[in-house]
């Protein structure tokens, strides 16, 4: 029996794919899309953790490790939305028609990854954002089940917290590429897409339980 809210709340946010490619006729660039789009949710909740933690150790010093964060992590996540939309073959990505000409650098790769994001919305438009939806009420239930009622608060460091997400989101970066291959070589077919969404499921059932369960731990020697 399943008793964990954040466990129950991950499934059912991967149902709403599974079920659109199923009965719904969502292609593969709306799935692939909701899956990149998770990394963001996954990275802003990792963000709030540790301005929270640093907040609760009353170390200002801190902040700039949320800084530091917040430029790796998004420039992963920007580097691998490119890859992904050009591997799904949408064209070119024109970040000066949302943003202007930025120049060179780092902050133009973060306005490219954000071009990628409107880009997947404004090409999808409203059913997309059904699954953003799930996918954030999923994490925001995991972040108050176990961040804040399971004592995560009080045990995690931002230094743990500058890692964590790199392994949930290392192995969805592989899946995303490894599917838009696959779908690239036998085609957008519903079956196709529904086993990448069950795979992906699998991954995130099995990098949840890791997950927590180093927490439960960390929890347990600091109490």
């Amino acid at each position: 029996m399943i008793r964990s809210f954040s466990l129950l709340a991950l499934i059912a946010a991967n149902l709403v794919p599974l079920v659109g490619a199923l009965f719904y006729g969502w292609d593969a660039s709306l799935i692939l899309a909701l899956f990149w789009i998770e990394n963001l949710i996954i990275g802003a909740f990792n963000l709030v953790k540790m301005l929270i933690l640093a907040a609760r150790a009353m170390r200002p010093n801190e902040l700039f490790l949320c800084f530091f964060f917040v430029l790796h992590y998004g420039l992963f996540c920007s580097g691998h939305g490119l890859l992904l939309w050009d591997l799904l073959d949408l064209g070119e990505i024109d970040a000066s028609a949302y943003f202007g000409d930025l120049g060179f650098g780092p902050l133009e790769l973060f306005a490219e990854g954000a071009a990628v994001l409107i880009g997947f919305i404004d090409l999808h438009g409203s059913v997309i954002l059904l699954g953003i939806v799930a996918l954030a009420l999923s994490h925001l239930v995991s972040f108050i089940e176990h961040f804040i009622l399971r004592g995560e608060i009080f045990s995690l460091t931002n230094r743990d917290m500058m890692a964590r997400p790199y392994g949930q989101i290392l192995a969805m970066h592989a899946g995303l590429i490894l599917g838009a291959v696959a779908i690239d070589k036998f085609g957008s077919t519903a079956a196709l897409l529904a086993v990448i969404v069950g795979l992906k499921l699998l991954i995130d059932f099995m990098q949840h339980k890791r997950r927590h369960k180093l927490s439960s731990k960390q929890t347990a020697q600091t109490s």
